[in-house]
């Protein structure tokens, strides 16, 4: 009985002593999208995004993202993982939209996924 004890006790400490022998992950403080995307003219591949309206929805979350800071590019889903219907709106062109756009993560920021986005003007 006593080495079944034993025993039992050594097996519990070398599982211990394993994970914490296992270097700890060190995650960075930095902000992370987890959508970027490009917004352009499919005619001219002028950058569009100044005007445009991006709209992210997981099932009962949305985000509305208007603000470019260079004109070509929206953000969004930061550090928000899920799987997400994708629309971009801009007056004179077509809606645009996906669905099922999955964002993942690791153990410290989400997966950035990049979408190359090109509406085209209503005839």
């Amino acid at each position: 009985m006593m080495r079944k004890f034993a025993l039992m006790t050594l097996l519990t400490l070398a599982g211990c002593l394993a994970e914490n022998a296992i270097e700890p992950v060190m995650c960075t403080k930095e902000f992370v999208y987890g959508l970027h995307t490009t917004i352009r003219d499919a005619a001219t591949s002028q950058a569009i995004a100044q005007e445009a309206i991006l709209t992210l929805q997981d099932g009962s979350y949305e985000e509305v993202v208007t603000d470019s800071w260079d004109g070509l590019a929206l953000v969004g889903a930061g550090e928000r993982p899920g799987t997400y219907t994708v629309t971009v709106e801009r007056s004179a062109y077509l809606t645009w939209s996906v669905s099922g756009l999955e964002i993942t993560a690791d153990e410290c920021h989400v997966i950035p996924v990049s979408l190359a986005i090109r509406l085209t003007p209503v005839p």
